[in-house]
């Protein structure tokens, strides 16, 4: 068993859905087996995906099976569970969406794999495949522990192995690239293993005199060249192609790939290890990433790049019409007063789209206490606001707003998982879209009376 992960997650939801459970697969040829979904719901995992603003929207992969490993339901189902403790550990059903589907029409087992990049309560990126090689060694760990523990050869790199691109892989005009690469490579290995063939100069002979393939450039891990009557260069990537490798080394180390191969007791032990603690390093991440309350902090003077354009957009456009009110900047020579109610009038409006009940409600784990904040507003309401000596509208009633406002929105982003008809699946969506803009503008004031309370110490 392998784990993959695709290089794809920036579509709607429908592309990578419809593709799993589709009759037919990525060549479109019909499959001789149909899909079967394991576990989960996949118009759920296409609503969530679809309420993602951000670029990079979901993580697709897949745990494919060679074609003598034949797991069971019940081993497919520990898999899965083993997979979301590994991956998503701290984080419980109601915290992330996901989607399981077999497939089984190529002759093997592949359990495929759709993971939204949203951590549902809080709204916030979740991602269970950052870049970097440390990830890599996490994913690596885990196939290696589950391989043993299910009693599967380990998966052994051959060195020998041309690596392909999505492209060569997926597409017509790819698989031809792939099909003049493949030649190319076979013909390398057996001059290998005749002996014309001993260094990277006779590699680049044999391919110009014997294929008619000319090498444009020499990487330290790939060749560049050029196809009979072809305009544009290809690479040839692979262990094959980097410079400074032993051929024949290289020829042994592959025929030792294709033996099985299982880990010691010592070697299990220390890749079980290793595994724990990538976990215990994902599972702190994610508790105080997710499940640590971070009103204060994040109010404590962090400001997203949208909050900033906000801001930009209220103090420099005449009006700037954001759902049903309309933000009108003052020009300078007007009275603080007319400022300051202007940031009351947010912070009403604001308070009317966070209590608007959903349609199915749902608990939220927030800590706010509704009642304290109710307290808190009606008493900076009640302040009175005098021409001479303007009361400030205090960062602490805008701060407590927010608190309420995010709730409501970790409500309706866990609610909308809930949602029973697509009907009302677009009703939260649009109240999630009006949340959202509210703390913009929330951010936006607080941003705005910051920088007129230095303006003014600066006077003083």
């Amino acid at each position: 068993m392998i784990v993959r992960i695709f290089c794809s997650g920036t579509s709607n939801g429908e592309s990578p859905v419809n593709y799993l459970l589709s009759d037919k697969d990525h060549a479109g040829d019909r499959r001789a087996v149909k899909p079967e979904v394991i576990e989960g719901h996949p118009q759920t995992t296409i609503d969530v995906i679809n309420s993602i603003q951000r670029k990079h929207k979901y993580i697709s992969g897949c745990m494919s099976f060679r074609d003598s490993e034949k797991p069971t339901k019940e081993q497919l189902f520990d898999l899965i569970d083993d997979f979301k403790k590994t991956f998503c550990p701290a984080l419980k059903g109601d915290n992330f969406n996901s989607l399981f589907v077999l497939h089984q029409d190529k002759g093997n087992t592949e359990l495929h794999f759709v993971i939204p990049s949203q951590e549902l309560k809080s709204g916030r990126r979740l991602n269970i495949h950052p870049p970097g090689q440390r990830n890599i060694s996490f994913f690596e760990a885990f196939t290696k522990v589950t391989n043993q523990k299910m009693g599967y050869a380990q998966v052994v790199p051959n060195p020998l192995k041309m690596a392909f691109t999505e492209f060569e892989r997926k597409t017509s005009e790819g698989r031809k690239d792939r099909s003049n690469k493949g030649y190319i490579h076979k013909s390398i290995i057996d001059a290998i293993k005749s002996g014309e063939v001993k260094n990277r100069a006779d590699l680049c002979r044999h391919l110009d005199e014997n294929l008619s393939v000319t090498t444009t450039r020499m990487g330290k891990d790939y060749l560049s060249v050029k196809f009979p009557g072809s305009l544009k260069a290809k690479r040839l990537r692979g262990s094959l192609y980097a410079e400074g490798i032993d051929y024949q080394s290289l020829i042994k180390q592959s025929a030792e790939s294709r033996k099985p191969q299982f880990l010691s007791s010592t070697d299990f032990k220390s890749e079980q290890t290793k595994l724990s603690n990538f976990v215990h390093e994902r599972e702190q991440f994610n508790i105080k990433a997710y499940l640590t309350p971070r009103p204060i902090r994040r109010l404590a003077g962090h400001q997203t790049s949208s909050s900033k354009a906000a801001v930009h957009q209220i103090m420099h456009t005449p009006s700037v019409t954001l759902t049903n009110t309309t933000i009108t900047t003052r020009s300078p020579n007007m009275g603080k007063m007319e400022k300051f109610s202007m940031a009351k009038k947010i912070i009403q409006d604001a308070l009317a789209v966070a209590r608007n009940k959903l349609p199915t409600p749902t608990p939220t784990n927030g800590n706010l206490s509704k009642d304290k904040i109710s307290k808190n507003i009606m008493a900076f309401k009640n302040q009175p606001l005098g021409a001479s000596q303007p009361q400030i509208v205090s960062n602490e009633a805008i701060m407590l707003t927010i608190g309420e406002v995010e709730t409501s929105l970790q409500e309706a982003l866990v609610g909308i998982t809930n949602a029973k008809s697509p009907q009302e699946t677009e009703k939260i969506k649009q109240r999630i879209i009006q949340l959202r803009l509210q703390l913009e503008k929330l951010y936006a004031q607080l941003e705005f009376q910051k920088k007129q309370i230095s303006a003014r110490k600066l006077k003083w």
